[in-house]
């Protein structure tokens, strides 16, 4: 029979082990604490959609009072245009012939503010928009449908914004053209439809279908043959600014004083100057990449798909609370789960057993910083919000976790820890193109972390079992 193995120093490692259940039991219960931890992530993420739903109504009745977005339509002329009835019994069909000006230039300057109504800021602005247009001749041979007629005695030049209770300055037009110069003094025009043909009318006019655009249209007598004309737009407007592309070749120019504009629309700008100071964009859209007929009926020269293909400036929070606590909060179970293997590889390496409603408080920790980030983003923005509600939680947690294990050790290392978590949450809500690369190099990292510090750890639970490499054992003894 052989002597008991002896413990050499140096040559043994014997591992902590628990009094009562194994480790791979606790293991087990603390990821199906942090898997149930996203039952309260998903009431904070109603609340999140609530107060965001909140904003974005009262950032629309408020739109609403400036104009709100405001989409510009460059000059055109238009013109009734009559199909006569084939037999008795049937009706006239009536519509609009659309004729775009050759080259349109639009030159918009931005002067922009917010508005404030309880703890919500709406971002406003007034506009000011110089337009230029060359016309073409009207053509001899107009192409509408077969058998129709174009009244060119009528043919007015039509122009506007998308909501003319933003309008701040009539709108008089220059006209340069063979016979001379010539003032246009444009009125609102609702009787003027831009879109599929409308049904007729008693007089010969469409009805309208433009829903709702605001046009202002005046006589285009003075530029049947062709010519120059000019205008200015004044108004007001919230959130977004777009021009359509009016021309067959459009250029425009945007400036303003939004240190953080976003660009969108049907074209990207060709050139752009962004600063604190303000920004500066430039477009060019040429008629093949405009895509539309430059003159025929208003179903194929339309409002609708010059909107879709308009070029547009949006003026948006620099910090939207929402937006970054809802992208917070898709990884939510991924931080509570590294801050909840934190505690139990304290467990593992300090032996003192955490309960099961420890756990679920830290969790519900974790849960409160959320709701601190967004009331405190709402009052005093995103950055500081996030500032306040991360010291506060990783002190919290910091703290309990010395407490629980008894350690001073144990509260500083947490604190450490905890603060490169809730630091790697701001990274993830500010990366938004980055913010899964992120997300995944960190769980990667904390999972390596926990799988090197727990190697040793008995799972089934067994009592001081040694660990000592063959090298270190000493030879058995006969008996």
């Amino acid at each position: 029979m052989s002597d008991p193995i002896p413990e050499t120093a140096g040559a043994y490692i014997r591992l902590p082990r628990p009094k009562s259940a194994g480790w791979g039991g606790k293991a087990l219960l603390v990821c199906l604490l942090a898997l149930l931890m996203a039952i309260p992530g998903l009431f904070v993420l109603g609340l999140v959609h609530d107060r965001a739903n909140r904003s974005e109504k009262v950032v629309g009745e408020v739109s609403g009072m400036k104009g709100g977005a405001q989409q510009v339509l460059g000059p055109l002329i238009v013109a009734p245009y009559v199909i006569p009835a084939a037999k008795a019994g049937e009706e006239a069909r009536y519509g609009w012939y659309v004729l775009s000006p050759d080259t349109g230039a639009a030159t918009a300057k931005v002067a922009s503010s917010t508005l404030k109504r309880g703890i919500f800021t709406v971002p406003v602005y007034e506009a000011s928009v110089d337009i230029e247009a060359v016309f073409p001749a009207v053509p001899t041979a107009p192409g509408v449908p077969a058998g129709a007629t174009v009244d060119w005695s009528r043919a007015r030049v039509v122009l506007g914004f998308s909501d003319l209770r933003g309008g701040k300055l009539d709108p008089a037009g220059v006209v340069a053209g063979p016979n001379g110069p010539a003032q246009l003094a444009f009125a609102p025009a609702s009787d003027i439809g831009l879109g599929q043909p409308g049904r007729a009318t008693e007089s010969g006019e469409a009805l309208p279908d433009g829903g709702g655009f605001g046009l202002m249209s005046a006589p285009a007598a003075s530029l049947l043959a062709g010519g120059s004309f000019r205008t200015r737009l004044v108004f007001t407007g919230a959130q977004r600014l777009s021009i359509m592309p009016f021309a067959r070749s459009t250029r425009v120019t945007v400036t303003g004083d939004w240190p953080d504009p976003g660009f969108d629309g049907g074209f990207s700008p060709t050139a752009r100057q962004v600063s604190d100071a303000g920004f500066k964009a430039d477009w060019t859209v040429p008629f093949m990449a405009r895509g539309l007929a430059a003159e025929g009926p208003s179903d194929a020269v339309s409002l609708l798909e010059l909107g879709r293909k308009d070029l547009g400036v949006s003026f948006v929070p620099a910090n939207n609370p929402y937006q970054f606590v809802m992208r917070a909060l898709k990884y939510a179970v991924m931080f509570i789960g590294l801050v909840f293997l934190t505690f139990f590889v304290f467990e593992a390496l300090s032996g003192r057993r955490l309960h099961a409603a420890q756990y679920v408080l830290i969790g519900l920790a974790q849960m409160v910083f959320y709701l601190l980030l967004l009331s405190l983003s709402e009052y005093v923005g995103f950055d500081w919000g996030f500032a306040i509600a991360a010291v506060a939680t990783v002190l919290l947690i910091g703290l309990y976790a010395g407490a629980a294990f008894r350690a001073a050790r144990y509260r500083v290392q947490a604190i450490v820890v905890f603060s490169l978590v809730y630091g790697l949450i701001y990274l993830l809500m500010r990366l938004e193109d980055f913010a899964l690369l992120a997300g995944s190099v960190a769980a990667f990292t904390g999972l390596t972390a926990a799988m090197w510090l727990t190697r040793n750890i008995d799972w089934y639970g067994g009592k001081g079992q040694v660990v000592a490499s063959d090298s270190q054992k000493p030879p058995l003894q006969q008996g």
